[in-house]
């Protein structure tokens, strides 16, 4: 029976995991179907609050015209409870836009589905709720849409570093063999004569020391914060003379000696990543909030 458990909760996390992917690929004919009948959602503005079924359709197809092609680059979700037919899945996910589309912003949903059984050893969605912890967003608006200079060069970098496909084999403490995808690798931090590799999703302990193992990830991607700190710069969200702070609102503190010489670095390889040639002399240099993914 806990065996039985813990397949129904992984099958749940499996199936809201591909629920939301097919939703941001605009798969309507899916949602339809996995819809309940009596299904209702709350959404993530104001007056999207309590929607049935046909106004929650109706609110779907509306989004897919206001904003698509949308990917997630970071998931988590878990099953917080299954009893009978009904099992209830929470979690979270960054949606980031592909800048191509004219739409740049980058954010994260919070999300609660409640599921029924469906025959096939699948689901209905009877209940979804989706909200923004922390967003700006205009009335009207479908999805917060942030446009700004470097919003758009974020979300630029970062689309283009999702669809990198590159990835290096990196044996782990213990002898298993790991394929990381370089998108996903936010730093790198030595660990006496070993390298923990810091990942959206995981951390590894590689074999190799930080020197070696720096040397294989791309030049134009990765840079030494401080000694024994090498970071992505696709995961730099904001930085000021004393830290530079990644994505999961990881800070690195940068030494003092070395501030300026790190935040040079930034601006280059932020300019060189995004192909852009915008002018930067009117943004603050000492202090760069960048919209947090």
């Amino acid at each position: 029976m806990r065996s039985e458990m813990v397949d129904k909760r992984q099958v749940a996390e499996a199936f809201v995991r591909d629920f939301f992917r097919r939703f941001w690929e605009n798969d309507e004919a899916y949602i339809e179907r996995v819809a309940a009948s009596d299904f209702v959602m709350i959404a993530a503005q104001d007056d999207q609050y309590c929607l049935d079924r046909d106004q929650a359709l109706a609110l779907y197809r509306d989004l897919m015209r206001s904003v698509s092609d949308i990917a997630i680059i970071d998931e988590d979700y878990t099953t917080v409870m299954t009893k009978g037919e009904v099992t209830v899945v929470s979690g979270s996910f960054y949606g980031v836009s592909n800048p191509d589309s004219g739409v740049a912003f980058s954010a994260r949903q919070r999300v609660t589905a409640v599921l029924r059984d469906a025959p096939g050893d699948t689901f209905q969605v009877v209940h979804l709720h989706i909200s923004n912890p922390l967003s700006i967003s205009r009335k009207g608006e479908y999805y917060p849409v942030n446009f700004s200079h470097e919003a758009y060069r974020y979300v630029r970098m970062l689309s283009s570093q999702h669809s990198d496909r590159a990835s290096i084999e990196v044996r782990e403490i213990g002898g298993a063999m790991h394929v990381l995808r370089i998108f996903d690798v936010v730093y790198l931090e030595a660990d006496r004569q070993y390298t923990m590799i810091h990942c959206l999703s995981k951390t590894l302990r590689s074999r190799q020391g930080i020197g070696a193992l720096s040397k294989r990830f791309p030049a134009n991607r990765f840079f030494e914060v401080r000694r024994g700190c090498i970071v992505n710069i696709l995961h730099v969200l904001s930085w000021d003379a004393s830290k530079v702070v990644l994505t999961g609102d990881i800070e690195i503190p940068i030494p003092i000696r070395r501030s300026s010489e790190v935040r040079e670095r930034i601006e280059e390889l932020r300019r060189a990543v995004s192909g852009s040639s915008w002018d930067l002399q009117g943004f603050d240099r000492d202090h760069r909030d960048l919209p947090s993914a």
